[in-house]
């Protein structure tokens, strides 16, 4: 665990943020913890490292380009 945080977005809650090296891990450990009941209403939301937002503005560059809209 990196950090964790209280909020009262949406109600009295938590927000933890955590590292893993595999990203299935995290929706592997999220699942865990819920299946215990412990904690209600996860929402898991996977952080992005710059190094992987570049890549997706690469690919999206790519996909713009061969992208033809509907009836076009």
């Amino acid at each position: 665990m990196i950090s964790f945080y209280g909020t009262p977005v949406e109600g009295p809650g938590v927000l933890v943020i955590f590292d893993v090296p595999d990203p299935g891990a995290a929706a592997a450990i999220s699942g865990v913890v819920v299946a215990t009941e412990v904690l209600q209403n996860v929402k898991l939301t996977r952080l992005l490292t710059q190094d992987e937002i570049m890549q997706v503005r690469k690919h999206a560059v790519q996909v713009r380009s061969a992208y033809k809209p509907p009836g076009k």
